[in-house]
């Protein structure tokens, strides 16, 4: 009986040490838990400041939203245009977006940015379903979608099948910061807000859909987005293969880095809004550079040009080949 009792509190004392190093063991884990996570929770708040971080989370937002609905899941659209939210260092940029029919990524398809006027700014307290339906029923906006269906329709998706950029301002914005009635201007030493999203929106919609042709990005505007579309190409005059500024005006003195991109402007010769004279000094200084743009003036027509152009009506004056002009240019 005695050496039972021995091994027996030799036993129990074993399984006391053992039950003590196990504690021990357990509390040196959660220390090292708690300073893994501290250790995370510091790198996570460094990375969420970083230019590269926000950069990354933008593209994958924009991953998220931008990329075509998958078979059988139903996308919000209206007139073939899905809405979308293009975020950025803290601003964000509404856009509509339409992809051709029978998207095929194996293909290469050109790219049309539209930039729209003053009166088609987003609404205060309007919802973004009510903001997209003040831009899009503007024929000029739905005109580019194969859902259009006017008189002197173009056809232009059936024709040409492309994908269609469309951003929208707020109220307050513009697409150059300058008073758009003064005709030419001193171009502002820094994009506006809009156009600077804008580009950096093409840049990202281009590594999502390897199908969008970088040689064929073409730029329109009308009125306001006239005088976006004269700044956008002298601030990048490499990056678009074709410009069709619509009742807009520039800067003539840097219109030397136009002459070799196609352009094709239009003007009303009476135009009360935007001084006729932005579009005749920009073609002057093109020319004075050595360039060779086309260039159309309606004669004793006012601001609202842009159906002739766009084919929006079958009016005499309606522009004939505009549209095929716009789809042969390639960088």
């Amino acid at each position: 009986m005695r050496w039972k009792k021995d091994q027996k509190g030799k036993v129990n004392g074993t399984q006391g040490m053992k039950r003590k190093v196990e504690w021990k063991a357990l509390r040196i884990c959660a220390v090292l838990s708690c300073i893994n996570m501290l250790l995370l929770y510091s790198l996570w708040s460094y990375l969420s400041t970083s230019a590269t971080f926000q950069s990354f989370s933008r593209e994958l937002i924009l991953q998220h939203q931008a990329q075509p609905p998958s078979p059988g899941v139903s996308a919000s659209s209206y007139l073939g245009y899905t809405a979308h939210v293009f975020p950025s260092q803290g601003d964000s940029l509404v856009y509509y977006l339409y992809i051709p029919a029978h998207y095929n990524p194996a293909h290469k398809y050109p790219l049309v940015l539209l930039l729209h006027g003053g009166g088609e700014r987003s609404k205060p307290g309007n919802t973004l379903s009510q903001n997209e339906k003040l831009l899009l029923n503007d024929p000029y906006a739905s005109v580019w979608s194969a859902d259009y269906n006017a008189p002197g329709n173009p056809h232009i998706q059936q024709n040409w099948p492309c994908f269609v950029v469309i951003p929208q301002m707020e109220s307050s914005q513009q697409w150059v910061n300058v008073d758009v009635h003064q005709g030419s201007y001193v171009q502002p030493s820094q994009p506006s807000t809009p156009l600077l999203l804008t580009k950096e929106l093409l840049d990202a919609l281009q590594h999502m859909y390897t199908g969008i042709d970088s040689n064929r990005l073409y730029i329109t505007g009308l009125s306001n987005g006239g005088l976006g579309t004269w700044d956008a190409i002298e601030r990048w005059p490499t990056y678009f293969a074709a410009a069709a500024p619509i009742a807009g005006a520039g800067d003539p003195s840097k219109a030397a880095v136009l002459k070799n991109l196609p352009i094709w402007a239009f003007h009303g010769s009476m135009d009360p809004t935007i001084p006729v004279s932005g579009s005749r000094e920009m073609i002057a200084a093109i020319q004075a550079a050595g360039g060779h743009p086309h260039y159309t003036e309606f004669a004793g027509q006012g601001h609202g040009v842009w159906p002739y152009v766009y084919s929006l009506n079958t009016s005499p004056l309606r522009v004939t080949g505009f549209f095929s002009w716009l789809f042969s240019q390639h960088k």
